[in-house]
């Protein structure tokens, strides 16, 4: 199986001297042991929070007929039914353990790498094929190793579909495999994010290149695409769960910039900078533009064979996803955030590879290349795994509450603990051990108050179907305030928060009680002037 995917009778053949793994020099095999190292300790020491712990309370269910029904009518994250399905098996097999729960990512990232290995191989050079192999790693799609999301799971299908629609389009025989990989590829792309369709643009580019070259069309290439996309019939049940989120999706509109703000997190891991930054971006943009052009042009004068038009075609598609992510969101979607066309990464791997394969020929070029890859991926590493362990402690301590405001609550009329963070709620589900906090803890939203301060609706959705399917005290934010004194709320600031944005407005009047889970935990109180008293 191996062989029928990476080797090829048309390939570059080159000396090889030291030591290779199936083909892999020690460079790529050091590479790929410090990716799965590397993210294993940013795991080892990253909480599950955010959007990871949706995912989990979905696809924890007591069935996986439970899940479909879930991601059907009231999703808490609008992927398709792939990951939650890989998510669930998981779960009944190892449980709510976060290596097993964040394995996935990692292997997923891990198939991208050694397929861009191959891929680059067969263009360039063992050389470019390990910078190929190595790039990722510094960028933003990295971090994916370790969160509980499909985004890594879809890199290594993207880059399972591209060698695997190389190596059938390089070849008139022998196939079989690859096209059978290819489709299931695509099928698996398309149901882990709706954005895998995406994928279906830079293959019919390259294909629609190869016909016009061969004036011919490949029947069963065509047969292999078409069964793919076929896929798409898995999407139609939960078109109509995700759909409710479309209305006031909180990206909000979606401007042309998200174009150059999804460059900028897939190369440097962080989407908005300062304006002068973004100009001094687009700069060096443009140059790695010229320098991607002349690297690939230098190559196909030299070695035209080993770089065909179609895959040129392809590459370039695939490099340039984010601009048509961009169309989709603004056009039919309404939503568009970067790691949305996070394949264009391994287009951008691809090109860059081609541009340095001169440079990486030289032997001490190529070492200081590595070297510094190297260097700056450690370096990156230890600063993440740092920030992890200072939010690990900062995050478990803020959890312990006084003495002085758990009486506040028990002396509260309802004996609960108000918040409208969702974060907040799913923290204390999967990492307090003191049950009986949970059960004093009130999760309340507002479609109106969130799109008063927010001008959108997204987290009161989520809320509403969390509700449909979870133990959770949940009530709306309206039946609350009809009785607000003598209530406690905590505010926790930043984020997609509101109810500390209303409280702040004068909407209820309070006094402090303390600080617990981050944030600021008051009570409310008569309006100035009243005669009636506070409930002690």
């Amino acid at each position: 199986m191996q062989e029928a995917l990476i080797s090829d009778a048309g390939e570059g053949k080159e000396k090889r001297r030291g030591f290779y793994v199936a083909g892999m020099p020690l460079w790529a095999i050091v590479f790929l042991v410090l990716t799965a190292v590397v993210s294993l300790a940013i795991g080892h020491y990253s909480l599950i929070n955010g959007d990871d712990i949706l995912e989990i309370w979905s696809d924890r269910a007591g069935s996986l007929g439970q899940v479909w029904h879930i991601q059907r009518t009231s999703p808490l994250v609008i992927d398709p039914f792939f990951y939650h399905g890989l998510t669930f098996f998981g779960i009944r097999v190892f449980g709510i353990r976060p290596f097993f729960l964040r394995l996935p990512s990692l292997l997923g990232f891990m198939v991208m790498q050694v397929c861009l290995f191959y891929f680059v191989r067969r263009i360039a050079s063992v050389q470019a094929a390990v910078f190929a192999l190595a790039f990722p790693m510094v960028t933003g799609g990295f971090l994916y190793t370790v969160e509980v999301r499909p985004y890594g799971v879809l890199l290594g299908l993207f880059g399972l579909a591209m060698l695997s629609w190389q190596t059938a389009s390089r070849r008139d025989e022998h196939r079989s495999l690859a096209l059978v990989m290819l489709a299931l590829s695509i099928a698996a792309a398309i149901n882990s994010q709706y954005y895998g369709v995406l994928l279906m643009l830079p293959l019919c580019a390259g294909e629609a290149v190869r016909i016009l070259k061969r004036r011919r069309p490949d029947k069963p290439m065509l047969l292999s695409l078409c069964t793919g996309l076929a896929g798409m019939v898995f999407l139609f049940p939960f078109m109509k769960g995700a759909a409710e989120f479309r209305a006031h999706y909180k990206a909000g509109n979606v401007p042309y910039q998200s174009i150059t703000q999804t460059y900028n997190f897939l190369v440097l891991g962080q989407s908005t900078f300062s304006q002068e930054i973004n100009h001094l971006l687009a700069i060096l943009l443009g140059f790695l533009v010229v320098l991607v052009f002349w690297g690939c042009i230098r190559l196909r004068q030299s070695q035209g064979a080993r770089l065909p038009d179609s895959e040129f075609a392809f590459l370039l598609t695939l490099a340039g996803l984010p601009a048509f992510a961009f169309l989709l969101g603004h056009f039919v979607t309404h939503a568009m955030e970067s790691r949305y066309a996070i394949g264009a990464l391994l287009g951008i791997s691809v090109l860059l590879s081609i541009a340095l394969a001169p440079v990486l020929r030289n032997r001490i070029a190529r070492s200081i290349v590595f070297a510094a890859l190297l260097a700056w991926f450690g370096w990156n590493g230890m600063v993440v795994i740092r920030e992890s362990r200072e939010y690990w402690d900062r995050a478990l301590a803020s959890m312990v509450i006084t003495p002085q405001v758990m009486a506040a609550i028990m002396a509260s009329p309802t004996q609960m603990l108000y918040t409208q963070d969702i974060d907040l709620v799913g923290f204390l589900a999967f990492h307090d051990a003191n049950a009986n906090v949970l059960r004093h803890v009130a999760l309340v939203y507002s479609v109106d108050e969130e799109m008063r301060w927010n001008h959108s609706e997204t987290d009161s959705r989520i809320v509403e179907n969390l509700k449909s399917f979870t133990p959770y005290t949940i009530l709306p934010y309206e039946s609350v305030m009809k009785q607000p004194v003598g209530s406690v709320f905590v505010l926790t600031h930043g984020g997609w928060n509101w109810m500390d944005k209303a409280f702040a407005s004068g909407q209820v009047p309070t006094e402090p009680v303390g600080e617990a889970f981050g944030g600021e935990v008051v009570r409310g109180v008569h309006p100035p002037g009243s005669q009636r008293q506070l409930v002690p």
